[in-house]
């Protein structure tokens, strides 16, 4: 039997630290999220900031119903086997709106 590895129904772009980070879009499941996902470092100085985590992307998705997901993963984990998948779940589970529109 072939393994065949499934495409990811969405994607997250990366940027190398906050201060450089861009807000981005994506679809998933009919509705539209606004994004921004990066390294957990303020920039790319040489000396850095007390509070990077070069090892942490961190990154914040807000649906238009006005909720939102902020969440840092280790960066090993960035992409890797069902990252997607949990992420799908995690906004199924809590940015996908119950109440009426106004």
């Amino acid at each position: 039997m072939m393994n065949i590895k499934t495409q990811p129904l969405f994607h997250l772009e990366m940027d190398p630290n906050k201060l450089d980070s861009k807000i981005k879009s994506f679809e998933y499941n009919g509705n539209h999220y606004l994004y921004v996902c990066h390294l957990n470092v303020y920039s790319t100085k040489a000396a850095g900031h007390p509070d990077d985590r070069p090892d942490q992307v961190k990154y914040l998705i807000k649906s238009f119903y006005g909720k939102y997901l902020d969440t840092i993963v280790p960066l090993k984990d960035f992409e890797a086997n069902n990252f997607y998948e949990k992420l799908a779940e995690d906004i199924d589970a809590h940015l996908i709106s119950t109440e009426g529109s106004y």
